[in-house]
């Protein structure tokens, strides 16, 4: 069995060891492969999947570690017990991979460490030099569950070290490219109730505990770590992780009625399938506690935010029509449209405020806007007849923009009231004005997420043309990160092969400095092989992935489908290779 490899970035990002892994030092770090059996390397089963991922800078080499358990249980509290008779994870490493001096670290789902040093392994006549201790060793430990309590079912616990590169025993700062031997490991042990509490195993008939079992990084071809000719290869390498973009992702909502093992199931069902990309619409509490859950499973989590329309907003700042009507005294369309005017200082102060809110959440990836237009000037042709209309030019009750700030601004700079145009629901110069208004408060948001490190994305109309006919959205002059175009076929009266047309232009429209993910609206996929069609489509047009509407309605059909449109593409990207 030939050891793995495993690449180690650099990061200038604080690490907060605290067992969150939520720190932007994580996000692109690489996750390692599912440990397998000692022995024979065969993958763990999920209830003990377990991983492992890596960065450095210069003071420190920072690991952290995420091992699925549905039964947390830990005896030892005293530094350097004999930490391995509990549940653990384990760290072997050799700098300079002669097999001999080399370190072992080993903590429990109770934080307890024990450290040591082999002058040369144990089939050498090496003995275990507990004196000695990982000097400045920063570790923390985080359960989702409760420690030894039998009568619930628990998650996972997750594992953050940063030890100091001096504190090795042949420690040093590693140069650019250098290769150290490093092993991971996890003992579990089979574990029964008695009386209420947790207790090993044992055989009825020879009264023994049963053996623990053995999960490792890199196979060992024997049930003995200390061979470490068989360890794995972590190479550092000086500069970040490379930005790892999802190409299938998902729309959801907060399901407030979810509790942590509903969403550790929903999120194993996305990474089983391979959608690892989540647009989630929480308050900042559930967005962090997702995003903690998430990351295991090396899913980024974006907040998903309703930005132009809101409910809440004062009536001063909601936008006006043709017509002088205020969305404060006239509905469009629905009660719930209540589109704020774009230009208003005091509209853009509030949207800075609200980015900050999210920015703060730790181990979020990104922001995403929703509803970042103007209200709908011409509806999709599918949707028309359930409000009894038939929009085929602009109609003043729906052209909107018209706040009495915006018309201000349109004075200053043109010297004449929108109002007093001869045909102001079609004059180039004011759509242009709104559509820049609106870039020019969008590109405000943008700057300020980006400077965090953040990505930006925004679900948009289908095409930039539809997207300025149809929402008064400029949204191919935005330079966001990644474009969710809503292309929802069916409210369009299109067949799939529109799909294919809409990733063109899209990405014709964009080029290659940002990403196009085009959205599938999941209650008209439902019939047989629907799904594949529509995913087919787009991706033969040039798109950079899919998203769908919404995690709520993914069924297991549908998540069949996804699995074997990813396994159908993996193989023809290995063949194109070959």
């Amino acid at each position: 069995m030939v050891p793995r490899k495993y690449t180690c970035y650099y990061t200038a990002q604080p690490v907060k060891v605290d067992g969150k892994l939520d720190d932007k030092a994580w996000l692109d770090a690489p996750w390692s492969e599912n440990f397998g059996d000692i022995v024979s390397g065969v993958s763990a089963p999920e209830r003990q999947f377990t991983r492992f991922k890596m960065v450095w800078d210069s003071n420190y080499c920072y690991i952290a570690a995420c091992l699925s358990e549905s039964h947390l249980w830990g005896t030892l509290h005293r530094h350097d017990d004999t930490i391995y008779h509990d549940n653990d994870f384990e760290v072997f490493v050799d700098p300079d991979g002669d097999g001999l001096d080399y370190d072992e670290l080993e903590i429990n789902v109770l934080g307890t460490v024990m450290d040591l040093r082999m002058p040369k392994p144990y089939n050498q006549g090496g003995k275990a030099d507990l004196s000695w201790d990982f000097k400045g060793l920063k570790s923390a430990v985080l359960v989702y569950g409760t420690v030894d309590h039998p009568a619930d079912t628990d998650s996972r616990w997750t594992v953050e070290l940063a030890i100091p590169w001096k504190s090795f025993t042949h420690g040093g700062l590693p140069k650019n490219g250098a290769v150290w031997r490093f092993n991971f490991s996890r003992v579990e042990w089979p574990l029964s109730v008695e009386k209420g509490t947790y207790t090993k195993q044992k055989n009825q008939q020879t009264g023994k505990v049963y053996p623990e079992k053995n999960w490792t990084w890199s196979p060992q071809g024997a049930v003995n770590m200390h061979i470490p000719q068989k360890w794995g290869y972590v190479r550092f390498v000086r500069r970040n992780p490379p930005a790892v973009v999802p190409e299938f992702w998902v729309w959801s909502v907060a399901h407030r009625d979810w509790n942590t093992q509903k969403w550790q199931s929903e999120l194993e069902k996305l990474k089983d399938v391979g959608i690892t990309g989540l647009l989630l619409k929480a308050d900042t509490a559930t967005l962090h506690k997702v995003a903690l859950l998430a990351v295991c499973y090396g899913i980024q989590v974006h907040a998903w935010y309703i930005t132009m329309n809101n409910p809440k907003a004062p009536a001063a700042w909601l936008s006006v029509n043709e017509q002088g009507k205020s969305l404060a005294e006239q509905k469009a369309y629905v009660d719930y449209y209540k589109f704020m005017c774009p230009g208003l200082p005091a509209v853009r102060q509030y949207l800075k405020q609200q980015m900050s809110k999210l920015m703060a959440v730790k181990g979020i990836s990104g922001i995403h806007f929703d509803y970042i237009r103007y209200v709908d000037v011409i509806l999709p042709k599918k949707l028309q007849p359930k409000y009894h209309l038939k929009q085929k030019d602009i109609m003043p009750p729906f052209d909107y923009g018209y706040h009495p700030y915006m018309r201000s601004m349109f004075r200053a700079k043109y010297g004449r009231d929108p109002l007093s145009l001869s045909d102001p629901l079609h004059d180039t110069a004011w759509l242009h004005f709104r559509l820049k208004v609106l870039d020019s408060t969008v590109i405000q948001l943008r700057n300020q997420i980006e400077k965090q490190g953040l990505k930006t994305s925004a679900a948009v109309f289908p095409t930039p043309s539809m997207s300025r006919r149809m929402v008064r959205q400029d949204w191919d002059s935005w330079h966001l990160n990644y474009y969710f175009p809503m292309a929802y076929h069916n409210y369009y009266g299109k067949k799939y092969a529109w799909l294919k047309k809409v990733s063109s232009v899209d990405k014709k429209a964009v080029g290659d400095s940002s990403k196009v993910f085009i959205g599938l609206f999941l209650p008209a996929l439902k019939k047989s092989h629907q799904m594949t069609k529509a995913m087919k489509a787009a991706f033969k047009g040039g798109a950079d992935g899919v998203a769908f509407f919404r995690l709520g309605v993914l069924d297991e059909s549908m998540l069949k489908q996804i699995a074997d449109f990813q396994k159908k593409r993996n193989r023809a990207g290995r063949k194109m290779k070959e």
